[in-house]
């Protein structure tokens, strides 16, 4: 098959996309460039060659989701575009947060500051920033509740983000023995992220 080129273009899509079989399933034609194709988030989609692509996602029997890929067209040296052809982010993106420290539990006195700390980068394409939203559970994990920078805590005390990536950080201004086994996390995102990533949770306790 001979491409208009190795870039995302539409005519190179339609051309492509020739290859896709009459199915039920609802196909997209994906472009992935040699940089979305080493994300680790691609990779579990199946999306791990740089080329045009069919995909598709389905739910098995038990209720998970499954990815079917299968490359269309290879390409040894495919484009990356500073602007893109496809809105295809959601499903090759070009780049991720990678974390590379996760909170850690932590004891602290009864009425004392806590802390909690991520450390997290972007892989992929250069540029972008990483936003984070803090969340508290109070039931031992089953649901959490995104905290806003400055908000009281239940006990006294506030909430407060600190730092700038690679380190971001929750500090508790004040902690209260009923707090205790509560569990803190971080939900971290970036434009041109398929989804966002969510750190371990780590608890709070008093020495």
């Amino acid at each position: 098959m001979s491409l208009y080129g190795k870039t995302d273009s539409n005519a190179n899509k339609t051309k492509a996309g020739r290859g896709i079989a009459a199915s039920s399933q609802a196909k997209q034609t994906i472009f992935v460039d040699e940089t979305e194709a080493a994300l680790a988030d691609n990779k579990t989609r199946g999306l791990n060659a740089p080329g045009w692509w069919s995909y598709y996602t389905f739910t098995d029997s038990s209720g998970a989701t499954r990815h079917k890929a299968e490359l269309l067209v290879s390409l040894a040296d495919a484009e990356a575009n500073s602007s893109e052809t496809q809105s295809d982010d959601a499903v090759a993106a070009d780049r991720e947060v990678v974390i590379s420290v996760q909170p850690a539990d932590t004891a602290v006195f009864t009425g004392a500051p806590a802390t909690f700390a991520v450390t997290a980068a972007i892989e992929g394409a250069a540029g972008g920033s990483i936003s984070a939203q803090w969340q508290v559970s109070t039931d031992g994990g089953t649901s959490f509740t995104s905290i806003g920078n400055g908000q009281p805590t239940t006990f006294g005390g506030s909430y407060q983000y600190q730092g700038t990536f690679s380190g971001q950080e929750l500090y508790l201004t004040g902690t209260h023995p009923s707090m205790v086994n509560y569990q803190y996390r971080v939900v971290l995102s970036t434009a041109g992220q398929s989804g966002d990533v969510t750190s371990d949770a780590a608890v709070l306790t008093f020495s």
